[in-house]
This record gives C-alpha cells, sequence and structure tokens, in this order.
C-alpha cells in the first residue's frame, strides 16, 4: 500500500493531468472567440471544493484571487475557465514541489515532532492545495490546520467510541486500523477512512463527504451527503447519501447496501449537517474513468486500460440491522432508522424477525431440567461463534 504522501502526489498529478476536461465540464459556453468563451461562475467554481481544499471553514472562492472579494450579495463575474485553469496548475504545482522537498527533508535527517497533531500532516480530507498566492491559504505550513482535525489510528484489535465531545474540529480520519470496530457518533462535515482492514467503521452523519481508500475487507456504515471510494477491496458499505457513491481507481468486489443502524441523537446529527433522509442514492454508484496500467501506485504495469469496476448491491438476504451497543450512547429522538428500507430488504428483515421469534417461542416453551438448559446455552453460544467466523464478523466482538 502506498505512503499516505505518495497517494497525495499521485491524486495532485492526476489532478494536474485531468483538470482541463474537468473545467470544461463545468464552465459555460458565452458568446466570445478562443479563451473568452468558456466560463467560470463563483458558484460554479465552488463545485471543485470536492476536489480541493486551502483550508478548512473557507470557502474555495475566497482563495482565488478572481472571486476573493466577491459575496453572495454582490458576486464577481464569470471568469474564463483558462484563467481558473492557470491557476490550479500554478498551486498544483507549488504543492507537488513543497511535497517532494518534505519527502527529502524527511529522508535526510531525522527529526522529532512534538506536536503529533502537526506530525499527522500527511492524513488529510480533500487533496491540499499549496498556495503560491497571497491570497490562499498556506495549508502546509499552517499547523493550526490540523489541531482542527481528530484521528483514530494504528488501533487493533479493539473497539473505539467517539461522541462530539472527544472531536475537535470538523473532521475525523481513520487511518490503519484493523480487526476493530469503530464508532464516529458525530455530526462532522469531513471524514476519511484510510488503510483499514477488516475493520467496521460507523460514521453518523458527515455534511460534505466521506473517503475511503486503499481499505480491505472493511464495512463502512455512513450517514453522509457524497461519499468517494478508491483503490479498495471486499468492502461493504451501507449507505444512507444524498448525491451518488463515486468510484475511482483499482476497486474490487465492492457491495452497497442501504442504511442500516441509528442511535438516539443521530435525527439531531442529520439536521445539524444538512443531510436528508428522505433521499438516499446508495444504489447508484458512479464510476469514473479506467484503470491506469501506468499507476504504479494501484496497478501492475503492462496491463491494459479497462473500465474501473463498479459495486454490486448486497444481497437482501445477506443484509441485517447493525445494533450500536446502549452503552456508548447519550440520550436523543431518534428511535429508529432514518432512512427507508427499500421493499425487498425491508421483507427480507420481517422474515428474518419472524424466524426469530419463532425459536425464541419454541425455547420458552421447552420443558428442559437445569442440565439440559446449560447445554442448550453451549450449544446456542457455540453456533453463534461459528456464524460470526462464517460471515467474518468478528471483529464485532472487540
Amino acid at each position: 500500500m502506498p505512503s499516505q504522501a505518495d497517494e497525495e502526489a499521485h491524486q495532485l498529478s492526476y489532478l494536474q493531468k485531468h483538470m482541463a476536461n474537468v473545467l470544461t465540464l463545468l464552465a459555460d459556453s458565452v458568446d466570445g472567440e478562443g479563451d473568452e468563451s468558456m466560463v467560470l461562475t463563483m458558484e460554479t467554481f465552488e463545485h471543485l471544493g470536492f476536489l480541493l481544499q486551502f483550508s478548512e471553514g473557507t470557502p474555495l472562492s475566497q482563495a482565488a484571487p478572481f472571486f476573493a472579494n466577491s459575496d453572495l450579495d454582490m458576486p464577481a463575474a464569470p471568469v474564463p475557465a483558462t484563467q481558473v485553469h492557470d491557476w490550479i496548475l500554478q498551486n498544483i504545482a507549488s504543492s507537488l514541489e513543497y511535497t517532494a522537498e518534505k519527502a527529502i527533508t524527511k529522508e535526510n535527517n531525522q527529526r522529532s515532532v512534538s506536536d503529533p497533531d502537526v506530525a499527522m500532516a500527511d492524513a488529510v480530507t480533500n487533496t491540499r492545495i499549496q498556495s503560491s498566492s497571497s491570497t490562499g491559504a498556506s495549508v502546509q505550513n499552517n499547523p493550526g490546520y490540523y489541531r482542527n482535525t481528530s484521528f483514530v489510528e494504528g488501533i487493533s484489535k479493539t473497539s473505539v467510541v467517539k461522541h462530539g465531545s472527544d472531536i475537535k474540529g470538523h473532521s475525523i480520519k481513520v487511518l490503519n486500523c484493523h480487526d476493530s470496530v469503530i464508532y464516529i457518533l458525530a455530526p462532522l462535515k469531513y471524514a476519511t477512512v484510510y488503510g483499514c482492514s477488516d475493520t467496521t467503521v460507523v460514521l453518523g452523519a458527515i455534511g460534505k463527504v466521506v473517503k475511503v481508500e486503499h481499505c480491505e475487507r472493511v464495512q463502512i456504515v455512513a450517514a453522509s451527503k457524497r461519499i468517494f471510494i478508491a483503490n479498495c477491496r471486499e468492502c461493504i458499505f451501507y449507505l444512507g447519501v444524498n448525491h451518488q457513491p463515486l468510484i475511482v481507481g483499482d476497486n474490487h468486489k465492492l457491495q452497497v447496501a442501504p442504511f442500516n443502524t441509528y442511535y438516539p441523537q443521530l435525527g439531531e446529527h442529520l439536521a445539524q449537517v444538512g443531510v436528508d433522509p428522505n433521499v438516499n442514492k446508495w444504489d447508484q454508484p458512479f464510476v469514473l474513468g479506467v484503470v491506469d496500467p501506468h499507476d504504479s501506485l494501484s496497478h501492475p504495469a503492462g496491463v491494459s486500460d479497462v473500465q474501473a469496476e463498479s459495486a454490486t448491491c448486497l444481497d437482501p438476504d445477506l443484509f441485517t440491522d447493525f445494533m450500536i451497543p446502549s452503552w456508548f450512547e447519550a440520550e436523543g429522538p431518534t428511535k429508529y432508522n432514518p432512512f427507508t428500507l427499500p421493499e425487498v430488504y425491508w421483507a427480507s428483515q420481517r422474515k428474518k424477525n419472524a424466524s426469530l421469534e419463532d425459536i425464541q417461542k419454541n425455547i420458552r416453551e421447552l420443558e428442559l431440567d437445569d442440565n439440559r438448559k446449560k447445554e442448550l446455552a453451549c450449544a446456542l453460544h457455540a453456533q453463534f461463534k461459528d456464524w460470526l467466523y462464517a460471515f467474518d464478523l468478528t471483529p464485532s466482538l472487540f
């Protein structure tokens, strides 16, 4: 798996290569010739915030010199797409140069960093851009930026729960965690899950975007406006998302399913970050581009370009509710999953619930002495463990 620094450099190079095409899709045509015929408004320019970030909480337009002094009441005039393109490429080049210098410095000098938040500077929510203009904030040189992000990193075979009071800033990064269960029960803007395996991550309410990259055999339970998935294998995504899931890179055996949990404050958290539980596009993944054979980070050399692999819908018979332990929860009004299940998944749930009720009824009606009751309990316990291992649910025990 590539390092976070390598991945960032790769993302910047990808944007550098394809930014002209992205801007062409966003630009409006106007009367004019040559470079003046395609323009971007401030509102359209803000859509690039899905890909680029200068500093948390600052609109992208305020980092750009051609929109910096405008506002909603007095928006700036549209700007030629070529001008926007040149400015973005200038800043990407600056960021790539900075990343290279940082890697060389780190390799040649062993230095200690007293602030762990600064040491985590390579873990980012969006692709960071090093500003070369006087109006843009220089993110990498601003340690305060990293103090606005919380981290769950390097845990193994355990459970972690984070409430709003445990999280500083508006973003969370779950990095290199294995065989664990992680609960993020808070309203946030951004969430990143990177380099994890055999782990379940519950993300309560994310108002901007969830990014999941370089993960294997993880289960993501997320309520968010958007989700971005890249270079993952054998993962299941239980989603409540207002926009189509975006899938890019070298992915294999991904599955998507409707959102399957709740906790008492979930409804309030969704309202706080602007996620609409009445809109769920979990089953409409959008696959962007093809797998690049020249991408040494994710694909072997010598393989022809192929369409990036999409995700399949989870078999309804395999769909189950995910129960968040009650001792993790604060008080709140939400008593059930706020996202409506499709009928086929509802039918599967009703069938399972009916079977469970029949089993419980039969067990209650059994007339057993104490020894037989102990034998039955042991048998049920053994079958339950076998079921957990068969469906790779052992992390739920931690």
